[in-house]
């Protein structure tokens, strides 16, 4: 039991590592049920000490307590910090007594299995599609926030990037559901930012150099473990760069890491879109990214009905090689895009060296997530509530208001570290 909740009890979004994308077979709601959420306590411990999560500590969970008992709806707006981060959040309410909803993607329901998913609905877990409108799901939130006694969890950032000092962008679509179940609910609407941060306890190092060598050895380079493990990050990712854009554009490029990281992404999604022939959606990579992914997605659907109705030929087959390719692509754009090329060399804590090395880990050899290193204490914290209700807030607005809180908090956290 222990291994199967360790699997598949996971309500935040995929990390960047190869997953299904097509039309959703399904959609699932959440069916929480806050006994079940009790009972499982002592397993999610469990996977958290498998993580390396030995221990667990909570700032200002009392609040989330006082807005529902005041009878608000209540969306917590966490970062996307680590893997099984949904543990700690649910920790988090327990210790406070409260309990949340989780907005999970779809393909973390297809791939649990059937057992896998019942478990994931009972600890307040529901799918969306976040390749396409997703009715059902805008629906469910709106719903949470307007008549539940629950609390809901959204991931504004999307994706887990590996880089959890730096808030990411947050996308829009949580802020459009808050505001718009503030329009219809007759009860106040409470936003928390929220922030959680791994540190270590014990010293990882050995680990990581070890990992260092694996990763080296992958590529058919001979290790170095006497090199420092800055200089051998660096080293790797101006290898692992300069290969994609000789793949790519047929030469390696001039510029800084980041420059050269932004260039590449840009030219692969121009490629893919120019020959899809689809217009440019604004200057937010995650949203291109997303916009072209979904017309793949239809475009993939639509040569395999054809083939499967018995008019395969092989134009068609080459066709559909061509999209599959091209969706490989849109996976490796949003790789690129998730690496900052400056994040751990301008402040180098152990932390950040450790992400950036997990980062290769799961990119290079493809896992769901990276080999445990240490022990980690599991910080997190709720900021001051954003009352909705009367403010004329935009999605925009609304949207960076809460992303610069949590990137306080984020600093906040930081600067008081951790006693280990």
């Amino acid at each position: 039991m222990q291994r199967i909740l360790f699997i598949i009890v996971r309500m935040d979004e995929p990390k960047m590592n190869p997953q299904p994308y097509q039309t959703p077979p399904n959609w699932w709601p959440s069916r929480l049920s806050p006994a079940f959420v009790r009972l499982s306590r002592f397993w999610r411990t469990g996977d958290l000490k498998k993580l390396g999560i030995r221990e667990v500590e909570v700032f200002h969970g009392e609040r989330i307590k006082e807005s529902l008992d005041s009878g608000a709806g209540v969306l917590i707006l966490p970062n996307h910090s680590f893997h099984y981060d949904s543990h700690v959040m649910i920790e988090a309410g327990l210790r406070n007594s409260w309990y949340t909803h989780f907005m999970s993607a779809w393909q973390v329901f297809q791939l649990a299995g059937g057992f896998g998913r019942h478990m994931l609905q009972r600890h307040g877990a529901f799918s969306i599609n976040r390749e396409g409108t997703d009715t059902k799901a805008f629906r469910q939130a709106q719903t949470i926030l307007g008549s539940d006694p629950h609390a809901l969890v959204i991931f504004p950032e999307g994706d887990l990037y590996h880089s959890n000092d730096r808030v990411m962008p947050f996308r829009e679509g949580s802020a459009g559901i808050a505001l718009s179940a503030a329009k219809k609910s007759e009860r106040p609407i409470h936003v928390y930012p929220a922030v959680m941060k791994c540190f270590y306890t014990k010293d990882p190092t050995y680990e990581l150099v070890e990992m260092m060598n694996q990763l080296e050895n992958r590529i058919r380079w001979r290790p170095r473990p006497d090199l420092p493990l800055m200089t051998r990050i660096y080293r790797f990712g101006e290898g692992f760069l300069a290969s994609k854009e000789i793949e790519y554009t047929g030469k390696t490029q001039p510029g800084e890491l980041p420059e050269r990281l932004r260039k590449l992404a840009k030219f692969i999604l121009e490629q893919v879109r120019t020959d899809l022939d689809l217009k440019s959606r604004g200057n937010d990579v995650v949203d291109q990214i997303r916009s072209v992914r979904g017309a793949l997605i239809r475009l993939i659907e639509k040569a395999e009905g054809e083939i499967k109705q018995g008019v395969s030929n092989p134009d068609l087959e080459m066709r559909l090689q061509k999209l599959q390719f091209q969706m490989d692509d849109m996976f490796l754009v949003t790789q690129l895009s998730s690496y900052h090329g400056n994040y751990t060399v301008e402040n180098p804590t152990i932390e950040r060296i450790a992400e950036t090395i997990d980062k290769f880990e799961e990119d290079v050899f493809e896992l769901q997530y990276p080999t445990p290193r240490g022990e980690r204490k599991a910080v997190v914290e709720f900021g001051e509530r954003i009352d909705i209700t009367n403010n004329k807030f935009t999605a925009s607005e609304l949207t960076k208001l809460a992303e610069d809180k949590v990137q306080g908090l984020m600093d906040t956290v930081n600067a008081r570290g951790v006693h280990k």
